[in-house]
């Protein structure tokens, strides 16, 4: 049964989904951020606006207060209070009382949260509730007889009031048209931006149909031009770097695959003719020297073979049999057996140990793989190493720096053959190279299979002139196990 795409994967199809993910989230936080803010600004201003007339209408009451001669009146209360309410649009309430409580006017019941010892002639806000209205009440407190030798002075309290639900009505009112105007706002900056995203996108999938409509042994450049972003120009430019290393590649196939037909079937060719040839002579065939002959033919056949498997399997092997080899024995067995080829071609191959390095040394890597590098160094040094001549396989133990954290052994083979180019030095060990024909030196199976595998033993072969100046010097190295520190 196949299983639905989950959120995250859904998100990550494609870059398009990816940046609305992250944009429009963004942008609705804005949107509520903005909100908030303008609430806010809203409420202080309605607040101010209303605050600012319920003070003017506790001075005008004010003003209208007097006491004389005549006693104490409040000059048309009512008509004030009615202009207020109706530029309030709510209820008004007012309430004016001496200090000594002898003269009242107003709702007698309306009061204010004086604090102790209030300034005179200065209007005061606060919020109460009366008859379960709540309430924004202002108050001032003024002195009408000043205190003498006999009496104290004698203070009026005047408090404005006005219902709350006016202001909360219009601040609803504000909130919804800015609540209309920023989800229209949202929405098309949604679409707007959708639009953007799949517009500036949209040369990406141009060349997503190119690439996908070109044939699988097509390896041009991508063209880039000024409609591309630069964004993906990176992108496209190392798409073109490794579609001009597929094709050097490609093109170094094609010669390597004619080169190993004609290897493999030039020694065929050869030993057919030479049956052939054998078969005529009858009796008279010096069969000891036919025999050779053969024999060679068929050594150079097994060991273009050999080597064409052993890359096969270097490059198909996935899991590496890690365990402590011995070096010593290794090299020994691996010189030994390899011994009677150079004597054969006349060079003079030994090995080379340095002081630091005990007999029970032992590195971590995978055995077989270890002894395919090493013999394949050796028989590309005796087969181009020159005749006569000299070859040495020499270890010596590094110990641990900042680039290698684990003590290593190096492995080096040295012979003393002809001089090598810098051009040949830069490309030994490539996959499928071959150097010039006229050259006697080639870099074939041999070093392929050696660069491979070293790969997959987290190393890497490096290709020098000794210090003579003559010949190549090949090295690499391969940590020692804790064995090694024990023994």
């Amino acid at each position: 049964m196949r299983r639905a795409p989950s959120h995250t994967s859904w998100r990550k199809q494609s870059l398009s989904r990816r940046l609305l993910f992250w944009l429009l989230p963004s942008l609705v936080l804005i949107i509520v951020v903005e909100f908030s803010l303008a609430y806010r600004l809203a409420q202080q201003t309605i607040d101010e606006a209303y605050d600012r007339g319920l003070k003017s209408a506790v001075k005008a009451l004010s003003l209208a207060t007097k006491f004389d001669e005549n006693g104490f009146a409040v000059d048309k209360p009512f008509q004030l209070l009615n202009y207020l309410q109706s530029n309030a649009r709510g209820t008004v309430f007012f309430h004016v009382v001496t200090s000594d409580g002898l003269l009242e006017a107003g709702f007698t019941d309306l009061a204010f949260p004086w604090p102790q010892s209030p300034p005179l002639e200065s209007v005061l806000l606060a919020e109460n509730v009366y008859f379960d209205q709540h309430l924004r009440v202002a108050a001032m407190r003024r002195e009408l007889v000043p205190a003498n030798a006999n009496t104290a002075a004698m203070t009026v309290d005047l408090i404005v009031a006005e219902d709350l639900a006016p202001r909360q009505a219009y601040l609803q009112q504000f909130l919804w048209r800015t609540l209309i105007r920023d989800s229209i706002l949202l929405l098309f900056t949604a679409l707007l931006m959708v639009f953007i995203v799949h517009r500036g996108l949209s040369p990406l999938g141009r060349w997503s149909k190119l690439i996908k409509s070109r044939s699988s042994d097509d390896l041009t450049a991508l063209p880039v031009d000024d409609n591309l972003p630069l964004e993906a120009r990176p992108l496209i430019e190392a798409l073109n770097f490794h579609l001009a290393r597929g094709q050097q590649e490609q093109a170094q196939r094609r010669r390597f695959l004619d080169n190993a037909s004609h290897q493999i079937r030039t020694p065929l060719a050869v030993l057919k003719t030479q049956v052939a040839w054998a078969r005529l002579q009858g009796s008279g065939l010096d069969a000891v020297a036919f025999l050779n002959r053969f024999e060679d033919q068929l050594d150079q056949t097994v060991r273009h073979a050999q080597q064409m498997l052993q890359l096969a399997r270097a490059e198909g092997s996935d899991t590496l049999q890690l365990k402590a080899v011995a070096v010593h024995p290794l090299i020994t067995r691996i010189v030994m057996a390899m011994q009677d080829l150079a004597n054969a071609r006349d060079i003079d191959m030994g090995i080379a140990v340095a002081p630091n390095m005990p007999q029970s040394v032992c590195v971590l890597a995978d055995e077989g793989l270890l002894q395919q590098v090493l013999e394949n160094l050796l028989d590309n040094a005796i087969r181009h190493g020159g005749a006569p001549g000299e070859i040495t396989l020499s270890i010596a133990r590094l110990d641990s720096d900042s680039m290698f954290p684990d003590a290593r052994i190096l492995f080096a083979v040295e012979n003393s053959g002809p001089p090598v180019s810098d051009q040949v030095l830069a490309h030994l060990g490539e996959r499928f190279y071959q150097a010039d024909q006229t050259s006697y030196w080639s870099s074939g199976l041999g070093l392929s299979i050696v660069t491979t595998i070293l790969t997959k033993l987290k190393s890497q072969v490096e290709f020098s002139r000794p210090k003579s100046g003559h010949g190549l010097r090949a090295a690499f190295t391969i940590p020692i196990t804790a064995l090694t520190d024990a023994a």
